[in-house]
């Protein structure tokens, strides 16, 4: 990435500032205007100077760029660069004034979400490791995965203690050489048969973090759907808000939710590789939580749109955004199976 940036940067520059692209481009979709002086949706006001600085409210603002990943017409890798530039602002000491505070939280290994507390239950010897979502309410999930591990006759460790495992770290710092991934998450998962999160970011830092581990860990939906029958799902009249992540990075272990829930499933437009996120992103979103709430009040809409009779995504993080909006009444999978 740093030694091929000027010509990323000038592909990932034409791509935002096209008409075509801006429309997918969350900074303009959002807020209905270019926040870069007239010169174009993101990344623009670094003009040849490469001067980061001026664009530092924008690269933080971006929490979803892989959709405007799926709408470049030459692979231009938008978000990476949209993390390279984190990265860079970090390192040189060049955060915006109001975002010091969080990227500070980030920095020392602290949780983004305000109502996050750490919380563990279950044996250490367990047969699966259950790392809940922090953005989730963790004693109600685990009390869900303690049902689920149950009718498996398995037992199982529910732990949120490892927070977002070093993704927020990995979304700022983009594989700098001084990041240094926590080891005893490894350590951790050594001791279980099968690791199963729910949320989709901690999903994503760990497959890059430790790509030798990736046979046993499973996203939620993926180790519901291979349980189906012991869970006993039913069938659903369901509009799925899928998992972004899933389906742009990880392809192969995208779940068919019309074998899952059965085939009244519907889809908002935006769906698939094209997914929109609910704009917490992980906690990035939460840099600017009027973004946040204005994304998730969009994506409601295209949800509520659908009539099904409950709308249901895989990832607690996403759910969680998503019923930050007025309007928002999304159940993750995990609360539709076992609640």
């Amino acid at each position: 990435m740093k030694q091929n940036f000027t010509k990323t940067y000038y592909r990932t520059a034409n791509c935002l500032t096209s008409d075509i692209m801006a429309d997918f481009a969350p900074v303009s979709r959002v807020l209905g205007v270019d926040t870069s002086s007239g010169m174009g949706v993101l990344f623009t006001a670094m003009g040849t100077r490469f001067d980061l600085e001026y664009v530092g409210k924008e690269v933080f603002m971006a929490t979803e760029n892989y959709e405007a990943d799926t709408r470049s017409i030459d692979d231009a890798p938008v978000a990476e660069v949209m993390r390279y530039v984190r990265g860079e602002l970090v390192k040189t000491d060049k955060v915006p004034e109001n975002l010091k505070p969080f990227v500070e939280t980030i920095l020392k290994g602290e949780s983004v979400y305000k109502t996050y507390k750490e919380y563990t239950e279950g044996a250490a010897d367990a047969d699966i490791l259950y790392l809940i979502s922090p953005a989730a309410d963790a004693a109600k999930n685990a009390g869900l995965m303690a049902r689920a591990a149950e009718k498996l006759g398995k037992s199982v460790l529910s732990t949120n203690k490892f927070g977002d495992c070093g993704y927020l770290k990995l979304q700022i710092a983009a594989f700098d050489k001084e990041f240094e991934p926590c080891c005893c998450i490894k350590e951790e998962m050594s001791k279980h048969a099968l690791v199963v999160t729910d949320d989709s970011y901690v999903l994503d830092a760990l497959l890059i973090q430790y790509p030798e581990c990736a046979d046993k860990i499973q996203f939620v939906d993926a180790f519901i759907a291979d349980n189906r029958e012991a869970f006993g799902v039913k069938p659903a009249k369901a509009a799925v808000h899928e998992s972004g992540v899933i389906n742009r990075l990880y392809p192969e272990r995208q779940v068919c939710y019309g074998s899952l829930l059965g085939e009244d499933v519907r889809y908002p437009e935006r769906s698939g590789y094209d997914v929109t996120d609910s704009g917490l992103c992980g906690g990035l979103g939460l840099a600017y939580p009027e973004n946040l709430t204005a994304i998730a009040a969009r994506r409601m809409m295209d949800l509520n749109s659908l009539g099904a009779d409950v709308i249901i995504t895989p990832c607690a993080c996403e759910a969680a955004g998503l019923n930050c909006a007025e309007k928002g009444t999304v159940k993750t999978l995990l609360e539709y199976v076992f609640e």
